[in-house]
């Protein structure tokens, strides 16, 4: 069993090494971030009020009117979290009640990042 991450750390090193045409095993693993979903992009209007109760119109302007008093909060992996992006996870966190952890899950980041958005849109 203890093999299973390195297997995996493996595959992940030869992917990216067949995607970016490096011949050779002498470099070193560099990590790649995927982008984070825009909702208000990626859903449609009902999808966007079921799941964070509010229109898609309602929450930009929530967000441009706590814009200034939301910092640049960075996840674990140090990438910044957009003040929309902070936004929208702390009011989905407020109306549905779920855990931190499954929004994280549902957004890319990590709880503890949930619980510093939930913090700072809270105080905003």
């Amino acid at each position: 069993m203890a093999d299973y991450p390195d297997y995996w750390d493996q595959v992940d090193l030869e992917n990216e090494i067949d995607a970016q045409g490096i011949v050779g095993r002498g470099r070193g693993r560099r990590r790649v971030v995927t982008d984070r979903m825009n909702p208000f992009t990626a859903m449609s209007d009902a999808e966007f009020f079921d799941r964070f109760r509010l229109k898609k119109a309602s929450m930009s302007d929530l967000t441009e009117e706590i814009r200034d008093q939301l910092p640049a909060a960075n996840d674990l992996r140090g990438c910044p979290v957009p003040p929309y992006l902070q936004t929208l996870i702390a009011i989905r966190c407020m109306t549905t009640g779920d855990h931190q952890r499954t929004l994280g899950d549902c957004h890319d980041v990590s709880q503890m990042t949930v619980s510093e958005c939930l913090k700072i849109v809270s105080r905003a």
